[in-house]
């Protein structure tokens, strides 16, 4: 098949596109992001003269974005969407393309799935995300990198200091920061499937925090207030909350060590080390004894990809649990999870103290993602959906 993947301005190649090729199909990355197609009159005309004269099968992206998704409905293609990320504002952002009979939806979290399907989006499907086992296995670590990445914990990723919430809610009255306050206390370091924040998103809560933000007309009609405020307002300040304050828990009694941005605000007894490419980042995942995930809470029930990436490189995963963990993986078995700090505090001495279960647990965690949850598989998948056999 021939197969074009669309990049945005932050990504442009992904796993998608690897996977396509090792599969055999003729997958192609167009050269422009598709912000910077869809804002020049000529870049949009080449655009369309490529898709119509390429002889194409379908567009692939891994978000949604409106003009592609109407320039192939205007010459009838279909357009695909894996998403890597949860919600996908721009789904509801422009509902009326999201609608097309040509878009192809395949999102990575089944709560956002569902919520969709609600809201009368046809065509859209559950597909979690996968590892890219040809890139793990192809890996390149020496004795002199392990030994420099060797540590008892590490994470790699944000801590969200910087977030919507604290930007924003100096315009809300005493009263109502003083009940955000409450529903994040009331809701943070529990992961157990309970919903402990939309009882305290009350309608006047909801007017007043969204007379503060610029897009909350747009998101209450087509997501529902609360949920929008779940997902944008609240998820980042919450997740900041839960990462700082576990990390450092954890810098009290092992050795930790925190990969993130420089102007991502860190505890100070956290050690922090800079930002790393995604192939220095599974040479950390190889070498540490524990890598710790912390989803991101506007990801309600699915697994990010960084649980895959480490996963594929045969390294200890310690994650918090999702409603998804127990549908992929088996606990205790392939994968190590934790409900709440002290489960997770618990976990880490275990593991440290126990270290031929540790490392078995790892092998067979990675087992599972290379036999059954690569991205080949995922695109196998979706590429059925597609065109059905007969």
């Amino acid at each position: 098949m021939r197969i074009l993947f669309v990049g945005n301005e932050t990504q442009q190649v992904t796993h998608i596109v690897y996977a396509l090729d090792r599969m055999g199909h003729e997958a192609a990355v167009y050269p422009m992001p598709v912000e910077r197609i869809a804002a020049d009159d000529g870049e949009r005309k080449k655009f369309e003269d490529f898709l119509q004269r390429s002889g194409l099968h379908f567009v692939i992206s891994n978000i949604f974005h409106p003009y592609p998704a109407e320039a192939t409905h205007r010459i009838g293609l279909k357009y695909v969407v894996y998403g890597m990320d949860s919600p996908m504002f721009s789904l509801y952002r422009h509902a009326a393309q999201a609608k097309y009979d040509n878009c192809y939806l395949f999102l990575m979290d089944r709560a956002e799935c569902e919520r969709l399907r609600r809201m009368g989006y046809a065509n859209v499907w559950h597909m979690p995300l996968g590892s890219d086992a040809f890139t793990a296995q192809n890996l390149s670590v020496t004795d002199e990198e392990i030994g420099k990445c060797r540590c008892d914990v590490s994470f790699v990723g944000s801590l969200y200091s910087d977030n919507v919430y604290d930007r924003s809610s100096a315009g809300l009255s005493g009263a109502a920061r003083e009940r955000c306050e409450k529903i994040l206390s009331d809701s943070a370091f529990l992961w157990d499937g309970g919903d402990r924040m939309s009882a305290g998103l009350t309608p006047e809560l909801v007017e007043e925090i969204g007379g503060i933000l610029p897009d909350m007309e747009i998101f209450r009609d087509a997501m529902g207030g609360a949920a929008y405020l779940r997902a944008w307002f609240f998820a980042r300040k919450w997740t900041n909350l839960e990462r700082a304050s576990m990390l450092s828990l954890l810098a009290e009694c092992c050795d930790l060590r925190l990969y993130t941005w420089d102007h991502q605000t860190v505890p100070d007894n956290v050690r922090r080390f800079p930002q790393v490419s995604f192939e220095d980042s599974l040479k950390i995942y190889h070498a540490g004894k524990i890598n710790l995930n912390i989803t991101l809470r506007s990801i309600e029930s699915g697994i990010p990809l960084r649980v895959f990436d480490i996963m594929s490189v045969g390294g200890f995963v310690l994650t918090n649990w999702q409603p998804e963990i127990a549908e992929l993986f088996e606990e205790g078995r392939e994968i190590a999870a934790f409900r709440t700090p002290e489960e997770m505090l618990e976990k880490v001495d275990y593991y440290l103290t126990h270290e031929e279960e540790r490392l078995r647990v790892a092998l067979n965690g990675y087992r599972k993602v290379s036999a059954c949850c690569t991205f080949e598989q995922r695109l196998h998948k979706i590429i059925a959906i597609l065109y059905p056999a007969g």
